[in-house]
């Protein structure tokens, strides 16, 4: 059976193959799927079954619905301080996937340079691969004076993730205003996936499009309020590429799921701060647990860990299988091929016993 070429090179993610493996042990230390251990809030949850109940599952307008679009403006101009906000500059979809997908099939020529802030997101490098584009990695660790030998370049886009996924990096306001500034200089889209953005543990987190009004804003309900499944993302754009996004969803999502979009309303008032302690007591215990052991350094968002193992990615999570413990590899985060990325979204035993396995390979295989 003969597929478009451009599936050549695309395999299954895998994260979904941990998912998998997790399955078929019997007591799984599942470390390995980015996904809040909480469940949605009730509030949400019954937003949602009102929407059900009083007839709110037909097709919505393709760029959301008003009352969404509303809520979302005022959030970006009183918590991200965008203050250019409104409806018209709003495109509700369905999650951060799709929004990557509609920018990528409205931006991305074949050839084209995108910059990418490494360690990344793995759906950001396959995409532009699937598309054709090369893929330009610059280290989330970069000076923003070394941004300026990138300044001659011609980039179509420059897209990282803040709070990252996998290292749960915090870009500081230095690094976002440099990448703000080489955006500017190169005629690039500045794209900021901010969908971790309250998993902000040192109050270090920052919406460059507080400044900076070319940057297209990404949002995302699915991690935050544990809407994975339900599908909701907003897109914050200057208007003409609202418009050409909108219109291409019109041919592909057609719209974000209807009952979610009025669970979306209600979780904007979701006060989330008990979850996001939890997640930062976690953190700590992750980064105290393991730093006499492996190079790791505390993250600052998001609920992850990405560190360096004594060997190959794969080697180590072969040897982590043994003690029942699921990682993911670093190699589809990066270049590195002897990082692991761990996530703490979790209950505290299963987190316990992980560290655990992770002192135990450690002292079993030392560097």
């Amino acid at each position: 059976m003969e597929f478009a070429n451009r599936m050549n090179g695309i395999d299954s993610s895998p994260i979904r193959k941990a998912f998998e493996l997790a399955k078929s042990i019997q007591n799984p230390i599942n470390l390995s799927i980015g996904q809040p251990h909480f469940p949605c809030p009730p509030n949400i949850i019954e937003a949602i079954v009102k929407a059900t109940r009083d007839g709110k599952t037909a097709y919505t307008l393709t760029g959301g619905i008003p009352e969404l679009k509303t809520a979302m403006a005022e959030k970006y101009r009183t918590q991200n301080s965008i203050s250019y906000a409104n409806e018209d500059r709003i495109l509700v979809t369905s999650g951060i996937s799709s929004a990557l997908f509609l920018l990528f099939n409205a931006m991305v020529n074949e050839g084209d340079e995108c910059l990418v802030i490494s360690p990344y997101f793995l759906m950001y490098p396959a995409m532009l691969k699937f598309y054709g584009a090369k893929l330009v990695p610059l280290s989330e660790d970069f000076k923003p004076e070394e941004l300026r030998s990138l300044e001659s370049k011609k980039f179509k886009l420059i897209i990282y993730s803040n709070p990252s996924n996998p290292s749960g990096k915090v870009l500081s306001k230095e690094q976002l205003r440099g990448l703000a500034n080489l955006a500017d200089q190169t005629g690039a889209f500045l794209i900021s996936d901010e969908i971790y953005e309250l998993f902000d543990y040192d109050r270090q987190f920052f919406s460059i499009g507080s400044e900076y009004e070319k940057t297209i804003t990404l949002t995302g309900f699915s991690k935050t309020y544990n809407m994975t499944g339900l599908r909701l993302a907003t897109i914050l754009a200057p208007e003409p590429v609202i418009k050409q996004l909108t219109t291409l969803q019109q041919y592909t999502v057609v719209c974000a799921p209807s009952t979610t979009q009025w669970g979306g309303i209600e979780a904007l008032k979701t006060d989330m701060t008990s979850y996001i302690d939890d997640y930062r007591q976690k953190r700590d215990f992750v980064y105290e647990s393991l730093k006499e052991h492996y190079p790791i350094q505390k993250s600052g968002g998001a609920f992850y860990s990405f560190f360096e193992v004594p060997m190959f990615d794969e080697e180590f999570i072969q040897k982590a299988v043994k003690k029942d413990l699921i990682l993911v590899p670093g190699y589809i985060f990066s270049d590195k091929k002897n990082y692991v990325r761990l996530s703490f979204a979790t209950e505290w035993e299963t987190l316990r016993r992980g560290m655990t396995a992770l002192v135990e390979l450690a002292k079993e295989n030392p560097k």
